[in-house]
């Protein structure tokens, strides 16, 4: 799905693209869904120290039920696939993600391996996440197959399990209207070998800053110089940056109260993929990025604060 396929649209034409479009519009999000405990702190301690929490949050998470829930917020049907375990913290997950209308037939439950769990520590002036997989890393090949037997207008790709990942993009390939395919392969694909094969067969690729810095070092860096994918950075208070073969725009940030960065490159995802699916141009789609983000840092928890259509348009310049 390229611009020349889609009709330009004038200023005045944008908000009317962004309400038809989210109203008809179809998406499947495919990766990881987790529990999440976000631990907030002045700063790091040194090596064998200790430091004091000043908050501790627990609370659903996981990239795809993240953007999955930031495009429910935007009005968009949308349907998830990804590996809970059966235990309590698998309810929490499903309890969340059922009560924003987002579909969860596609979610398998694994008897044997846990939900999913990444503790996510954040400081002033850095934050991580330390990822334990669970049954993310068990969701089958035959799950995605079988939730891309229905038309849908595009499929979202995070992290979910080798198998699942190479399944999508081959039934993608196989569809007989292809849907656009955006792919944010986090850390846990920017290194694989796999990704330069998988990159370039991409609509949209989604990095952040050290993800971009990654892949470029790898053969999938070369192999996207190539290719007609969108390369889209978010680069956190500098904006966020897309290239498109020779061409390239730059959208600055959003003024924003950063009290939580967990999400908020799952909520730009959102935004700019529905932007994108709209027809908007390349400093429209990154603008719509920046306000989601800008919004998600502002309530502790990936779901706290998310865009809705309204807050988008209003944004529009």
């Amino acid at each position: 799905m390229t611009d020349a396929l889609r009709p330009p649209h004038e200023p005045a034409d944008r908000r009317s693209a962004l309400h038809e479009t989210a109203a008809r519009s179809k998406v499947l999000v495919i990766g990881s869904l987790n529990m999440d405990l976000i631990v907030h702190s002045d700063h790091e301690p040194a090596d064998d120290g200790a430091v004091i929490a000043h908050s501790v949050t627990t609370t659903p998470g996981g990239h795809a039920g993240n953007c999955a829930s930031a495009l429910a917020a935007l009005g968009i049907h949308v349907g998830v696939v990804g590996a809970i375990g059966t235990d309590p913290a698998g309810d929490s997950v499903l309890a969340d993600l059922r009560p924003r209308g987002i579909d969860v037939s596609a979610v398998h439950r694994h008897p044997n391996a846990p939900t999913g769990q990444v503790i996510i520590p954040v400081f002033r002036d850095k934050h991580y996440m330390l990822m334990h997989r669970g049954a993310n890393d068990l969701l089958p090949a035959a799950a995605v197959r079988d939730a891309l037997t229905e038309p849908v207008d595009a499929v979202v790709l995070f992290d979910p399990s080798r198998q699942a990942l190479h399944a999508a993009v081959a039934a993608v390939a196989q569809l007989p209207e292809r849907p656009l395919l955006c792919w944010c392969p986090g850390g846990l694909y920017c290194d694989d070998e796999s990704t330069a094969e998988i990159a370039p067969q991409c609509d949209l690729l989604l990095l952040n800053r050290d993800e971009h810095s990654r892949i470029s070092r790898t053969a999938a860096g070369a192999a996207l110089r190539q290719a007609a994918t969108d390369v889209v950075t978010t680069l956190g208070a500098e904006g966020a940056l897309l290239r498109r073969a020779d061409r390239e725009w730059h959208a600055p940030a959003e003024p924003a109260v950063v009290r939580d960065p967990t999400g908020a490159g799952d909520a730009f995802a959102a935004a700019y993929l529905l932007a994108a699916l709209a027809g908007l141009p390349p400093p429209q789609r990154l603008h719509s990025g920046n306000v989601a983000g800008a919004l998600a840092v502002g309530a502790v928890g990936a779901r706290a604060r998310q865009t809705t259509l309204p807050d988008l348009i209003s944004a529009l310049p």
